[in-house]
């Protein structure tokens, strides 16, 4: 998550010059002229409700309706319900009524409310109970009953600006969890060299946006590479252990002359370092040549599957699976065949694992129909909503989807038509061993 200081620090330099400015004004201290006391405690009052504000957010909450409009509303009906209950009171006479009562107008907007629109719902209701009390048959319940309607009104006002204040703070706070989540989880790129892609990544954790599955995209070159993986256990740790990974394999695949398998070697190296005695990752590494060739490195990961013509899926299996990165696995590569409009799904076990009430399992077999949509994004997106469905909304580890679908090599740029020595011929380094699977007939 290192990538993430950039952005943060480069707004904090730009937001940190007009901070001081503000905090130092134009004019020095013995200058500036005297503000009156009022809007001195105005002021006052406003740095307790505004405190924490760093990055400039949107004005939503978690407890605080859509939009002005649909607040004012709500403050014009509390309005008229305070003024009508004191209207009748009044209208009716005789008992004195428990005039605290208005304070729940106050107390219900301090809920959802800011404080001023709080504020003045608290003076209305102050105002209609001192006018209910001095109509009244007496004075006798005037300092008790107006005490409790002062104190209330009070409380609902502090409450209003301690809520709004917690708010932004959390606002805040996300705000930055949305910067380093995107440098740690960078865009898929929809279109490769001879190949689409479309992916979705879904955290089980409600408040983020990544957790520890991994999905990392390299497009530069003329053989684009991916990885796709799934760290031990959830939480901070797990999306640490995730980003060292996916820094590790970018930097990897900056490196000339590296093979699939030794960019592999180089992630468990950094995966070892970084994970504790019980840590590791599991994952699934693939380099595409747009000749029809697509190598994989397996390591403790379900495989890919591929639709078949016939309807069906069919996993890419390797010859030999390796154990998890940061386990010492024996890292080798598989190569299979893969032909124009071959479409490839490859997912974390999040998807598989996920259950319904009944505790039944995810069947991605059953989603056939969504993966076939001719648009990648609509399949992912189709695919997505099988799964909530399924799980009721609830999920309880992160799901990462990838998809692939192989088009013409014709359609790269500077493409010459050559059809190049094959895979099956290259030269490959010590241990690694090659597994040709053809497409189903």
């Amino acid at each position: 998550m290192s990538g993430s200081a950039g952005p943060i620090g480069e707004a904090a330099s730009r937001a940190g010059p007009k901070v001081r400015r503000r905090a130092a004004g134009d004019l020095s201290p013995a200058a500036r002229p005297q503000e009156p006391w009022l809007k001195r405690w105005r002021r006052w009052c406003l740095s307790a409700v505004h405190s924490g504000r760093g990055i400039p957010l949107d004005v939503s909450g978690p407890a605080q309706p859509g939009g002005a409009r649909a607040r004012q509303v709500l403050a014009l009906a509390l309005f008229a319900v305070i003024t009508a209950v004191a209207a009748a009171q009044l209208g009716v006479g005789g008992v004195l009524i428990a005039v605290a009562w208005l304070a729940v107008g106050p107390l219900l907007a301090s809920l959802v409310l800011p404080p001023r629109l709080t504020a003045v719902l608290a003076a209305w209701a102050v105002l209609a109970g001192l006018g209910i009390i001095v109509s009244g048959p007496g004075p006798g319940g005037l300092v008790s009953h107006l005490l409790v309607l002062v104190l209330l009104a009070g409380f609902a006002v502090a409450n209003s600006a301690l809520r709004t204040a917690a708010q932004r703070r959390l606002r805040q706070v996300r705000a930055v969890a949305r910067v380093a989540q995107s440098a740690l989880l960078r865009p898929v790129p929809a279109t490769v060299t001879a190949g689409r892609l479309a992916s979705r990544y879904v955290s089980a954790a409600a408040e983020a946006r990544v957790g520890g599955d991994l999905l990392e995209v390299v497009s530069g070159g003329a053989s684009p590479r991916w990885l796709i993986g799934d760290t031990r256990g959830k939480g901070l740790p797990a999306v640490r252990l995730a980003s060292v990974a996916m820094t590790s394999f970018r930097d990897a695949c900056a490196q000339p002359g590296l093979s699939l398998p030794e960019i592999a070697r180089v992630v468990d190296q950094s995966v070892t370092r970084a994970a504790g005695q019980e840590d590791f990752v599991t994952a699934v590494f693939a380099e595409y040549d747009p000749r029809g060739w697509l190598q994989l490195v397996i390591c403790g990961h379900p495989p890919p599957m591929r639709l078949t013509p016939d309807g069906g899926l069919q996993p890419l299996t390797p010859d030999a699976y390796a154990t998890p990165l940061g386990l010492h696995p024996d890292i080798r590569a598989s190569t299979f065949t893969v032909s124009p409009g071959d479409r490839l799904v490859f997912y974390t076990d999040g998807l598989l694992e996920a259950r319904d009430r009944a505790g039944r399992y995810f069947q991605l077999h059953g989603s056939l129909d969504a993966l076939r949509q001719p648009s990648l994004d609509t399949a992912a997106d189709q695919l997505l909503d099988r799964l909530r469905a399924h799980t009721g909304r609830k999920l309880d580890d992160d799901v990462a989807v990838l998809l692939f679908e192989a088009t013409s090599p014709s359609a790269r740029p500077g493409d010459d038509g050559a059809a190049g020595p094959a895979p099956a011929r290259r030269t490959l380094p010590d241990g690694e061993r090659l597994v040709t699977a053809g497409r189903p007939s």
